[in-house]
């Protein structure tokens, strides 16, 4: 796991890279940066950015949420964590989709957690989704996945481009996915959660601005799966 840190306190830095010395019992690298301007620019036009940016809400000359929308518009997928002494910012960190929130002074009980949530959430999201169709045999991450949709004999893989076809049953799909990470809302639908931006009434809003419907009987189990999901800071 590859971490960003941008803090401008020094003494706050200080006292993250004393922890993260302690924890050995997760494998990560983690580089400092006290401008937010020149963590930018490091990571510009790299193919494989950090897999978790660790963010001071507060900096002069461009504040962490800046720094996030900034960093959302070259990846999707990193993971984004405010540290902040004030619960004022609660409300907008989630417009940049944040997988958690750590109040200051961080302690290393909370820096421990934090490493196992964003482990289990990267090998979660780095498991695959391996089917055939015809002759062809095809593999995606599970993060490429936005829904499944069964339609007669066959099953249609949705993607933010393309839609992919196989003959799987709905079991067989079942004991490819991680149940943590997808939800049935239908008894032919079955959604990503984390392209699950909204669920409310009879309806998800995906991450793609499509909607679907949720019929009745799975409507307790998807808002049940999907707070678990949030919680878990995924």
């Amino acid at each position: 796991m590859k971490i960003a840190v941008c803090d401008d306190d020094p003494k706050a830095v200080e006292i993250f890279g004393r922890y993260a010395a302690a924890v050995i019992e997760y494998a990560f690298t983690y580089e400092f940066y006290q401008n937010p301007a020149e963590m930018l620019a490091a990571y510009a036009g790299q193919e494989q950015g950090p897999d978790m940016y660790v963010l001071d809400i507060e900096m002069p000359g461009m504040d962490g949420l800046a720094v996030a929308r900034e960093i959302r518009n070259r990846d999707s997928k990193a993971l984004i964590v405010f540290l902040t002494s004030f619960t004022k910012y609660m409300p907008d960190v989630f417009e940049v989709v944040t997988f958690d929130y750590i109040q200051k002074p961080i302690t290393i009980e909370r820096l421990r957690l934090l490493l196992e949530k964003a482990e289990t959430y990267l090998g979660m999201t780095n498991q695959s989704f391996s089917f055939s169709y015809g002759r062809s045999r095809y593999s995606l991450k599970f993060d490429e996945i936005l829904y499944l949709e069964k339609r007669g004999r066959q099953a249609l893989i949705h993607t933010e481009d393309t839609i992919y076809r196989t003959n799987m049953t709905t079991k067989e799909i079942w004991e490819c996915l991680d149940e943590r990470m997808f939800a049935a809302i239908h008894g032919s639908f079955i959604v990503n959660l984390k392209h699950v931006k909204s669920a409310s009434g009879g309806a998800v809003c995906l991450s793609d601005g499509r909607e679907l419907a949720v019929t009745r009987g799975y409507r307790k189990s998807l808002a049940e799966k999907h707070m678990a999901f949030v919680q878990g800071g995924m």
